[in-house]
Formats: C-alpha cells, sequence, structure tokens
C-alpha cells in the first residue's frame, strides 16, 4: 500500500513538472526576439522598434538584441528605425519557434551638403536660466536643443544652461523636468543670446503617473526623440520656420505667413497653393489632411518642411492617412506642424 502510494505521489510530481515545463515552453514561444544587424553583420544598437497591432514601442540594447513577451497568437508587423539607416519592416508570427529573428537594416551615406558643413562652421552658445512660476530656479531641469545639442544637458544649482553647439537658424528648445509643466518652443537664433524660461510647477497631490505624463514623460516622449533625429539630418533643401519667423505675420493665415519666410522659399509657396490640402503631422503623432491657410500664424510654434527625410520618421507616421494626389508629402519628405501651446 505504502509503495503504491509512493508511486502515485512520483506520477503527478512527474505530470505536474512537465505541465510547468509545457507551460513555460508556450509562454516562451508567445515572444519575439530579434536581432539586429547591417548589412556588414554588425550590431545596430539602440533601434526604435514598433509592434503592430498594439502599438507597443521599445528600444533594442546596446547589441541590438530587443524581447517583445505575452504576446497572443497571430501575425504581426515590427517597423523598425535608427538615426543613419533605411527603415526596416518586417512580418512576424507568433508563436514562432525560429529563435532569435535575424533583422538586417542598411545604413545611409553619411553625406552632408556644402550648406550644411558652412553652417557648421559658425559655432555659437545659447545659455538661460529656468525659473518656476514663484521665479525659484529650476534645478537638474533638462535642456534640448532639438538636432543642436547632446542629450544630458541639465540646469545647474542656480537654474543655468548652456548649449555649446548650436547653429545659426532655427533652434526647437525643450525642457522638462518631473514634476513641472514642460516647456516646448522656437526662436531663430543668429547670433549668442540668453532668454529665460518658465515652467509651472503641478500640484503635488496629484497621481504620481498622471505627473510623469503631464511633465512631458509620457508616450509623446517618442514625438521628440524623431524631432531631433529630423533636425539632425535635415538637408540644406528643408526649412525650419520659428514662433519669431512668424511673430510679425500672426494677423495671417500660416500660408500667408509663411511665404515671408525662409522655410518658405524652400517650398516655393504660392498664394495659388495656399487652399490645396495636405498631409501634415500635428505634434509630431497625428497626420491629417489639411490647407495651410486652414491654421493661423498665431497658433502655430513651429512648421517644418523637409523635402527628404533621411531619419524616415515621416514615413512612419504618415502610413496610409494620406490619399493619393495629396501635395505632401513629396518624394520621401513630409510637412509637420507643432501647435502652440497655451496656457
Amino acid at each position: 500500500m505504502e509503495r503504491r502510494f509512493q508511486s502515485a505521489v512520483l506520477a503527478g510530481g512527474i505530470a505536474a513538472s512537465l505541465l510547468f515545463t509545457l507551460g513555460v515552453d508556450a509562454g516562451a514561444q508567445n515572444a519575439i526576439r530579434g536581432r539586429v544587424k547591417d548589412e556588414n553583420n554588425r550590431p545596430v544598437a539602440f533601434v526604435q522598434v514598433q509592434l503592430v497591432p498594439g502599438d507597443r514601442r521599445l528600444v533594442a540594447d546596446q547589441n541590438g538584441e530587443f524581447v517583445i513577451s505575452a504576446l497572443s497568437t497571430g501575425d504581426y508587423q515590427l517597423k523598425l528605425r535608427r538615426i543613419g539607416f533605411t527603415p526596416a519592416e518586417i512580418q512576424v508570427h507568433v508563436p514562432s519557434a525560429e529563435g532569435w529573428i535575424p533583422i538586417t537594416m542598411n545604413s545611409l551615406p553619411r553625406v552632408l551638403d556644402s550648406v550644411r558643413i558652412r553652417e557648421r562652421a559658425s559655432i555659437l552658445r545659447y545659455t538661460g536660466i529656468v525659473v518656476d512660476d514663484l521665479d525659484q530656479p529650476v534645478i537638474g531641469a533638462e535642456v534640448i536643443g532639438a538636432g543642436a545639442s547632446d542629450h544630458g544637458v541639465k540646469t545647474d544649482s542656480a537654474g543655468h544652461f548652456r548649449l555649446d553647439k548650436v547653429q545659426k537658424g532655427t533652434l526647437v528648445l525643450r525642457v522638462r523636468k518631473f514634476g513641472y509643466a514642460p516647456y516646448f518652443g522656437s526662436l531663430t537664433f543668429r547670433t549668442e543670446r540668453e532668454d529665460t524660461i518658465r515652467m509651472k510647477r503641478h500640484p503635488t497631490d496629484l497621481p504620481e503617473a498622471y505627473i510623469r505624463a503631464e511633465s512631458g514623460f509620457g508616450r509623446d516622449s517618442f514625438a521628440y526623440i524623431e524631432l531631433d533625429s529630423r533636425l539632425r539630418w535635415k538637408l540644406s533643401t528643408g526649412g525650419v520656420a520659428s514662433r519669431e519667423d512668424l511673430e510679425p505675420w500672426v494677423e495671417m493665415d500660416l500660408c500667408q505667413a509663411l511665404m515671408r519666410t525662409p522655410a518658405g522659399g524652400k517650398m516655393q509657396l504660392r498664394e495659388s497653393g495656399c487652399s490645396l490640402p495636405r498631409c501634415i503631422i500635428i505634434d509630431g503623432l497625428q497626420p491629417i489632411i489639411r490647407p495651410l491657410n486652414a491654421f493661423t500664424a498665431a497658433e502655430v510654434e513651429t512648421f517644418e518642411y523637409h523635402e527628404k527625410d533621411w531619419s524616415g520618421t515621416l514615413r512612419s507616421r504618415y502610413q496610409s492617412a494620406c490619399g493619393r494626389g495629396m501635395a505632401a508629402p513629396t518624394g520621401a519628405g513630409g510637412l509637420v506642424i507643432w501647435l502652440r501651446r497655451r496656457p
């Protein structure tokens, strides 16, 4: 009797162990494991990965590897982007017995036009101080000049900051710190200058998740990363109009105002094209179809025009939202409008 009981216990243990193992294997199969390399079989570090459907996003590690787990059975699409590489898209079925999926991204030729090289020869400094709504310095705020600064610049104990790699032209500035409403603005940079930037504190009794999202650390962070990528790779054939470029023409519609700026000149804007429907990305995220004269200059903070987009960020945002025959995007470029934030 005792021997029979021991056999039953042993059999039950083996069965439970087998079920556990099968469960782990099944769960492991419902994951996508990718390894990204370039055409020379070298790892591509820190690739931005988007999973569709589901809109899950992550960044590959320094070895180009990533794992997306807890997936339902079905077909998925992976969209991959990295500065300096052609965007890649692949189809994946879950579950898969393939293990690590090899993905190849082709590097772009690192060729800068002559105008861009001349701009880099003229390096100026942009300095400022960040204060809160009580005129107290904001310490440790992250300051990013899109396309014009290294990440990691923070305000010191007096709220001061300095950007050393600024070039003449439009400077798009973003400042954020947990607990404060983020600052997003643009200016026309012609000579060294110093500005005061104000950030409003969030009430401390709000939920932490809400404060984090409203402090500039939410899902829209990808839009600003993509903005930085575009401005780092902007060609001389593209243009960016700042709030200061548009300020003298705030009583006009956006199209009329742009015609009076360098960005509008590069677009070769004419009044006859102001009412032409165009595919435009709003705030770096949402593609819509509107004519430029549907906006007023007063409500626009920054306007981007890219004849070509080496970063690949615009194509992924447009997707199928733009029908045939739209005036933009042209070629591989497009238009982006960042709306002005009002208190």
